[in-house]
């Protein structure tokens, strides 16, 4: 999906009027089925990407669907212009306005460190002893991920299962609020900082600002990444298998290539 859409300041504030998904597309099955009646490729596969804006009930497309939003709209400008333009025709009950908001988490520990470590930026992990505690510590650490200062400066993910962060260094098993830097290749993490799970949401709200002004955004570059993930046999495995044939085309690629070169190849 291109990046020049959605870092633009005009979409960012735009999408404060939407409700934004991360899509998980191969690490959901049933996310997967719904995607399908959204947008497929010309052969019917699941693309790897999907932008769609849809209504209120998902029922019907705003715009027109693809990978990218460049589908539907020609500019940055364009796609927040037309956004604005939607958002006009679905004003939010007071009632909904009201509503406490929803941590915006990954599934689990294991997509949510991957996803941090794409998109360069540290996790914080919600380990809990009970359902119930998950959901004391969803109510602080939510109006903080939406907070004007820390908005898109972390990626969340909980667990109540301590053996799910069997590839975080340093964690020693307790429960609570975990700061956490990600691998270089999304399969592991760092414990950088912990907090007790009824720490002060003040006080859980300076060490989150302080951590994420104090470390830069990690930017990598594709091809060069995926090519010494490959060379260093590291290798994700999807939930479900994938169907973007570009994607395929490019994993067995970058294959071929990392192959040691033998008598008799060249």
């Amino acid at each position: 999906m291109d990046r020049s859409f959605l870092s633009d300041e005009n979409v960012i504030q735009a999408s404060r009027n939407f409700v934004c998904i991360r899509l998980a597309t191969y690490e959901d099955e049933s996310e997967a089925e719904f995607l399908r009646t959204i947008f497929v490729s010309r052969e019917g596969d699941l693309e790897n990407t999907v932008f769609a804006l849809l209504s209120p009930d998902t029922k019907e497309n705003l715009c027109r669907a693809g990978r990218g939003p460049q589908f539907a709209y020609s500019t940055p400008r364009a796609l927040a212009s037309g956004m604005d333009k939607i958002a006009r025709n679905y004003q939010p009950r007071d009632h909904v306005a009201r509503t406490t908001a929803r941590l915006p988490q990954l599934k689990n520990v294991r997509l949510g460190l991957n996803v941090s470590s794409c998109d360069g930026l540290p996790s914080v992990i919600c380990v809990a002893r009970s359902d119930g505690e998950a959901t004391t510590m969803h109510t602080t650490l939510a109006p903080l991920a939406f907070s004007n200062e820390l908005a898109g400066k972390f990626v969340y993910s909980t667990t109540t299962d301590p053996a799910e962060l069997g590839s975080v260094k340093n964690y020693e098993g307790k429960s609570g609020f975990l700061l956490v830097k990600p691998g270089e290749f999304g399969l592991d993490g760092e414990l950088v900082s912990q907090f007790e799970v009824n720490t002060d949401a003040a006080d859980l709200k300076t060490a989150m600002i302080d951590y994420a002004n104090g470390v830069a955004k990690v930017q990598k570059q594709h091809s060069d990444h995926m090519r010494k993930a490959t060379l260093d046999g590291k290798n994700w495995e999807t939930e479900i298998p994938v169907e973007d044939q570009h994607s395929i085309q490019a994993m067995e690629q970058r294959k071929r290539h990392s192959r040691p070169v033998g008598p008799g190849r060249s």
